[in-house]
């Protein structure tokens, strides 16, 4: 009876494995990377028709060659009222299925971000299931379509160019580093303005001189600089000093090249290099309205001395390092300033500090938060750095005279 029983058993359950085996999908669905189109970069311009928008998206075409996989660009521009439409036209005339879910980084051409309403075209990349917010937002100096049509001297797609280039910009800690879900959030504060990194093409000369493949084609690309926005339209573009300054005020300085070349009144200069930077600030009362400290404090190594002539004893080159410290501290708070000075021109709270009363002071934010951009120019703002020299070289003299 016990074997009839145990025999019964097995039976049963070699029978649920056989049903459950059915109602797997195993890999029929699948689709070879070769018959995709990984969407890799999306930009905005104005349509020549009123109410489109030029869009141009770059995929990536890869192919099965020896030794591995070969990337080939396929960008196409069409005009279209709609993400939607765009995409579906585009469809149309890809081989291959387009994949939305690789897509790297979106530039909004300058001509679309001063007339605004691009906002409406975001709405799909958020919505649509295949993207993510974690997308990278860019304005472009000039056209969208001529930036991501480049042919670039690495050889390296415009997109992923720029992907890269953002990623590595923690080294540099110049321009703010900004994701679709991060700008959806910063529109929805209300009080501060959203602010995106400028791309631009650059010629030999341009900031760097190299030996272009084809005359008067740019061959390269560079981060530079930031736009201030209102919603969506574009108000004005920061310089690379008044950028930097945002980076400061904003807390995002990780690694920074420094040098004190822009003070004039100091003999001797300093190259020097940030190994780590915190900034907090305050909101203080006084009689009945808030004030905002900033205290920046910044730990350096130096990296280079210029101007020094002379063999220098061990106290001089003491006297000498504070003397640093203080130059660097003068070019840190200099920047900081040209962006508040920025900010109060604008009457545009790129810098959130409606923000920081409204976090620590929410019930005083209530009483200004209606009239606040006309608060903005005359809001008491104090900026305090701190910097130490952790790191001074191995030298305490001249390179013509050690």
């Amino acid at each position: 009876m016990e074997k009839d029983t145990g025999k019964k058993v097995k039976i049963a359950l070699m029978l649920s494995l056989i049903i459950s085996l059915l109602f797997f999908t195993g890999c029929w669905g699948k689709r070879e990377v070769e018959d995709l189109a990984p969407l890799l970069g999306v930009g905005f311009d104005l349509g020549e028709k009123p109410g489109t928008f030029l869009i141009t998206n770059q995929y990536a075409q890869p192919k099965k060659e020896k030794g591995g996989v070969q990337i080939n660009d396929r960008t196409l521009s069409v005009e279209a009222s709609s993400a939607r439409q765009a995409f579906e036209k585009m469809s149309k005339i890809l081989n291959q299925t387009p994949f939305m879910g690789s897509l790297k980084v979106i530039v909004i051409g300058e001509d679309a971000a001063k007339a605004g309403g691009f906002n409406d075209i975001l709405d799909f990349d958020q919505r649509f299931a295949e993207f993510r917010r974690s997308m990278y937002l860019v304005l472009a100096k000039g056209k969208a379509q001529d930036l991501l049509n480049l042919k670039l001297g690495s050889e390296v797609l415009p997109a992923l160019y720029i992907k890269d280039l953002i990623e590595g910009g923690d080294e540099l800690s110049a321009f703010p580093t900004v994701r679709l879900g991060h700008y959806l959030t910063i529109l929805g504060t209300k009080s501060t303005a959203p602010i995106l990194p400028v791309v631009e093409s650059v010629k030999p000369g341009e900031g760097a001189e190299y030996e272009a493949k084809e005359k008067g084609k740019a061959e390269e690309i560079r981060i530079q600089g930031a736009g201030v926005l209102k919603e969506d339209r574009l108000v004005d573009f920061l310089t690379d000093e008044e950028t930097k300054g945002y980076m400061w005020l904003e807390n995002d300085v990780v690694n920074r090249s420094i040098d004190t070349m822009s003070l004039a009144e100091d003999s001797v200069k300093f190259g020097g290099q940030v190994l780590k930077s915190k900034t907090k600030y305050k909101v203080e009362m006084n009689s009945g309205k808030a004030e905002l400290h900033y205290q920046i404090k910044t730990s350096i190594a130096i990296d280079e001395v210029l101007g020094l002539t002379k063999q220098l004893s061990g106290p001089e080159w003491i006297e000498l390092v504070k003397e640093a410290e203080k130059s660097f501290a003068k070019v840190i708070k200099k920047e900081c300033e040209t962006s508040i000075k920025k900010e109060r021109e604008l009457g545009l709270d790129y810098l959130g500090i409606g923000r920081h009363i409204e976090q620590k002071n929410p019930r005083y934010w209530k009483t200004i938060k209606d009239q606040w951009n006309a608060e903005i120019a005359d809001f008491p703002v104090s900026i305090e750095v701190e910097t130490i020299v952790h790191h001074s070289g191995m030298s305490s003299s001249s390179a013509i005279n050690s």
